[in-house]
């Protein structure tokens, strides 16, 4: 079963990166679940409504509150 995340601090991200999610129908308070996760802090596969995005790693952190590690 997929881990399930909140999308929140949509403010750490460049407004160019901000539009491009919100266009793939992302924005803040969306539940996705994540997919798959690459080793060696590679990209990380969510889906939401069906869609399966790739994000950076920084970016999906950002995104969820996570701490880069």
């Amino acid at each position: 079963m997929p881990a399930k995340y909140t999308l929140t601090h949509f403010e750490l991200l460049n407004e160019a990166t901000q539009e491009r999610l919100h266009n793939l129908g992302l924005y803040e308070g969306k539940d996705v679940a994540l997919i798959q996760r690459y080793p060696f802090h590679g990209p990380v596969i969510i889906e939401s409504d069906r869609q399966q995005i790739g994000l950076r790693y920084r970016v999906f952190c950002q995104l969820t509150g996570g701490m880069e590690s």
